[in-house]
């Protein structure tokens, strides 16, 4: 898709996401229906009615791009095949903050092209902020009064490193991580949000190394390799969208040498994990 075909078709999906989350605020309003699924995750009538609108949108609006989504995935195998071009919808990120009554949820859409986020949205309804990425040095957010303002990942002279950390999803081998960049400044909050901020200079790295599914990530990623930023699998590659449904953990960050760092953490941290080894005890092992 070139960039004046891939710039009309986010222009396309602004009103579309923006519907869905004035359905997400309606069924917060009314009183929500909740129950689990099968990977014991949450799901609300928020998300079912949001995942309704998108679907419906997309279907009218680009009836030749296929729509992978978080609602229709119990259907999915984790090694299903995904199609070189399509969407990656999370019609609620962040249900856990969703049901908490916090405002850390978003609804995300990402364009995927051979196995590339290459465009992406994400919307925060209860704040009104809406994330854009059409290609690079092609991102803007929309705020609350319907400005748009350009997006460049360029820091806010923070005196510390910001590091993001999931507020509902922190597992132990992350936080070992993020104990060894101090100082430094952690903010945990929920949902998309994390990449949002990185994008707009407000953090400067979000290492997650607990599974994720890939519609948590694709809008994100967009969104912040449109500022120049990158999304790294913790092996240094990039992170990519095929062959399976589930991320392996992710870093995400404002610039390369940042993300340089994080990875040199991850690294260093695996080797402490691993036994150590006693000369001695192998050499008696091999008599």
């Amino acid at each position: 898709m070139d960039d004046t075909a891939r710039r009309d078709l986010v222009e396309g999906l602004l009103p579309l996401v923006r519907t869905a989350g004035a359905a997400v605020l309606r069924s917060r309003n009314a009183g929500l229906a909740t129950h689990l699924k099968h990977d014991k995750s949450p799901v609300t009538s928020a998300d079912i009615g949001s995942e309704a609108v998108i679907r419906r949108g997309c279907s009218l609006l680009f009836p030749a791009i296929p729509m992978i989504s978080e609602e229709r995935a119990p259907a999915l195998e984790s090694s299903f095949e995904i199609p070189p071009l399509c969407f990656l919808v999370d019609p609620l990120d962040g249900t856990k903050e969703f049901i908490a009554g916090r405002s850390e949820f978003t609804v995300n859409i990402a364009l995927v092209e051979n196995g590339v986020a290459t465009a992406g949205v994400i919307f925060a309804p209860a704040l009104d902020r809406l994330y854009v990425a059409a290609g690079p040095r092609m991102a803007f957010m929309i705020d609350e009064n319907g400005r748009r303002i350009r997006l460049d990942g360029m820091p806010h002279d923070h005196s510390h490193p910001i590091v993001l950390a999931s507020r509902s999803h922190l597992d132990e081998q992350t936080a070992a991580l993020v104990a060894q960049w101090q100082p430094c400044i952690i903010k945990q909050l929920g949902s998309s949000l994390k990449f949002a901020l990185i994008a707009a200079g407000e953090a400067d790295v979000y290492p997650r190394l607990s599974p994720t599914m890939i519609w948590d990530s694709a809008a994100g990623q967009a969104l912040i390799e449109a500022t120049g930023g990158v999304v790294l699998r913790p092996n240094g590659s990039p992170l990519v969208y095929c062959g399976s449904l589930i991320n392996r953990g992710f870093v995400a960050a404002r610039t390369r040498s940042l993300a340089a760092k994080a990875l040199a953490s991850i690294d260093s941290e695996r080797q402490a994990r691993l036994p150590v080894s006693n000369p001695l005890t192998e050499e008696s092992s091999r008599r």
